[in-house]
């Protein structure tokens, strides 16, 4: 966490457009260097198999298998440091929402000038336009910003279960009520 570096990848999926703008949650996850990258999503796509999740969205998984996961990727030390969420109230803003997201756990994560290769869940190219524009303005130094769709990527589904599970802490689900100290403790997850 907070190394310096050249180039990262940041990993964007959201959370609760469906509440209308009431609780919108955000998470970012952020890789450092193409070797852990790649050698990581290996070990999340193995994880996805062995608890029985696959590439399912977070909204249709179980609690039980959530938990599981989530307590197998806290077991991955290269991502201690690098899961981050925001969650926004109130706003149907979902763009400045989620640039406020990236632009936060980019700056915390990164205490040097680098350039950052930003992927994020669904996004059309009307939004890419505008997400683009929007960390330009706030400094961000990106390379590329592109959309994926999650089913295409562990990184993105790790996201989609970040954002899935940081909605879930605010509506305090029994599964989250001890896991969410203890990734928080152990410096996996962050709040921003």
């Amino acid at each position: 966490m907070g190394k310096s570096l050249d180039k990262i990848y940041c990993f964007v999926d959201e959370s609760g457009q469906h509440t209308r703008g009431k609780v919108y949650c955000v998470a970012a996850v952020i890789v450092n260097t193409i070797t852990i990258r790649d050698e990581v999503e290996q070990k999340l796509i193995g994880i996805e198999q062995n608890v029985k999740k696959g590439t399912a969205k977070w909204k249709s998984t179980r609690d039980s298998i959530r938990e599981h996961y989530l307590r197998s990727i806290a077991n991955i030390q290269d991502l201690k440091g690098c899961l981050y969420f925001a969650i926004h109230f109130n706003t149907i803003d979902y763009i400045n929402a989620t640039v406020d997201t990236i632009t936060q756990a980019i700056n915390q994560h990164v205490k040097k000038t680098c350039q950052v290769i930003i992927v994020i869940d669904g996004l059309d190219n009307k939004s890419k336009q505008r997400i683009s524009r929007r960390l330009k303005e706030r400094g961000i130094l990106y390379k590329k910003v592109r959309g994926i769709k999650d089913e295409g990527s562990a990184w993105i589904r790790l996201a989609d279960a970040i954002a899935g599970f940081s909605r879930q802490v605010y509506e305090n689900r029994p599964y989250t009520l001890s896991l969410y100290p203890e990734m928080k403790q152990k410096g996996f997850l962050t709040q921003l």
